[in-house]
């Protein structure tokens, strides 16, 4: 899919998600989050890279239902061991609300290098690739935590993340 194609319905979504619930009456979230990026390196020698994340995410819930847009900026280990690689992120999500306070969420993103990256878009460091994800976690007061497993091709990304809410 052309990956500037794929930028507009994100964004065109998460339009069309504000102005439904402006519409409707149904509760508009956003929040500020941000958080650590556990995953496998290659190199070094540590087994285990730390980096990490930081975004905006807005939607609507409805009673126990939330339909969300996410956009990130993550630093992600280069799998060939040089500089760490920063990625935008959008992504849509969905979030269930089993209990008063516990989430599940799963959704899609897509996953695009920033800057001059000299790694080439493979199945270690991909560009322009769409991929899923799963977490849970959960909402006290304005804050929320939670985590979250992002599959990519050859590796995969943990991510813990503390949000507040407005």
């Amino acid at each position: 899919m052309n990956p500037v194609y794929l930028r507009k319905l994100l964004l065109s979504g998460m339009l069309a998600v504000f102005l439904i619930s402006t519409a409707s009456g149904q509760s508009f979230d956003w929040n500020i989050h941000g958080g650590l990026n556990l995953m496998k390196a290659k190199s070094g020698d540590s087994n285990m890279a730390m980096l990490y994340h930081a975004g905006i995410q807005a939607g609507v819930r409805i009673t126990n239902i939330g339909v969300y847009g996410e956009i990130d900026y993550s630093l992600h280990e280069d799998q060939y061991g040089g500089d760490p690689i920063p990625y935008l992120i959008p992504a849509a999500l969905v979030k269930a609300y089993t209990l008063r306070f516990i989430f599940i969420e799963a959704g899609a993103a897509y996953l695009a290098k920033m800057g001059d990256s000299d790694v080439d878009p493979d199945i270690m460091n991909p560009d322009e690739k769409i991929f899923l994800l799963a977490g849970m976690g959960v909402h006290v007061s304005k804050l929320e935590f939670s985590i979250r497993t992002e599959a990519k091709q050859s590796y995969g990304v943990i991510r813990f993340t503390a949000a507040l809410k407005f």
